[in-house]
């Protein structure tokens, strides 16, 4: 068996291809689709990026329980247990924060792990320009309830 979950922090699925938008070109995502079974919902309890990726190591509520940080030497994680299960796990992930010191050492329950640089205060972040998002498309994506920006 093979798991890959992608996880974003800031991404609207109506803007990519598997979810039927027709003007962003997602090549990947839609081979990415195309192979495996689509997630088509998700109830989030505990927003937003860290203590959701806690929710998604352990299967519990987080904010029920404590505020922001880091999974507990207590908690059982998802990669942990799939590892003893003989599974290989391996997160990539660009949110250089799991790197700092004090960093919340999400990364350290995989069997592998990498950064791609490039967030927030990081000084190799790109400079890229503002995209251009057709009005019709904003005005279709607010209908639907969805909020983007």
């Amino acid at each position: 068996m093979k798991a890959i979950i992608v996880m974003y922090d800031s991404l609207v699925k109506n803007l990519l291809q598997p979810y039927g938008c027709q003007w962003t070109k997602t090549p990947n995502f839609q081979r990415l689709a195309q192979r495996t079974v689509k997630f088509e919902n998700c109830y989030v309890g505990s927003l937003p990026c860290m203590p959701a990726r806690r929710e998604m190591h352990t299967g519990r509520y987080n904010f029920f329980t404590r505020s922001w940080g880091p999974l507990e030497a207590y908690d059982e994680s998802m990669p942990e247990n799939l590892m003893k299960n003989g599974i290989h796990t391996h997160l990539i992930s660009d949110h250089y924060h799991y790197w700092e010191e004090g960093g919340a050492n999400y990364h350290t329950h995989f069997g592998t792990w990498e950064i791609v640089r490039g967030q927030e205060g990081d000084k190799w972040k790109a400079q890229l320009k503002e995209p251009k998002i057709p009005e019709k498309v904003i005005a279709a994506l607010l209908t639907d309830g969805d909020r983007i920006g």
